[in-house]
């Protein structure tokens, strides 16, 4: 039997079109909680899309 590996996705910015780090989330299939990978927030802080805090989803109020 042969082992197959997970192909390792590599994520960019839309934006600058630097490289992300992988985030990986869960999503709840047939009561049963699966692994899914995607793009976290781009870290360049001279991108227009960086974010101090990745884990808010809006930008804060003013």
């Amino acid at each position: 039997m042969v082992k197959l590996k997970r192909a390792v996705d590599t994520y960019t910015c839309q934006t600058c079109e630097q490289s992300v780090p992988a985030r990986i989330g869960r999503h709840k299939t047939l009561g049963v909680f699966v692994p899914v990978w995607g793009p976290s927030p781009c870290q360049n802080p001279h991108c227009p899309d960086y974010r101090l805090e990745p884990k808010s989803k809006r930008p804060p109020a003013h």
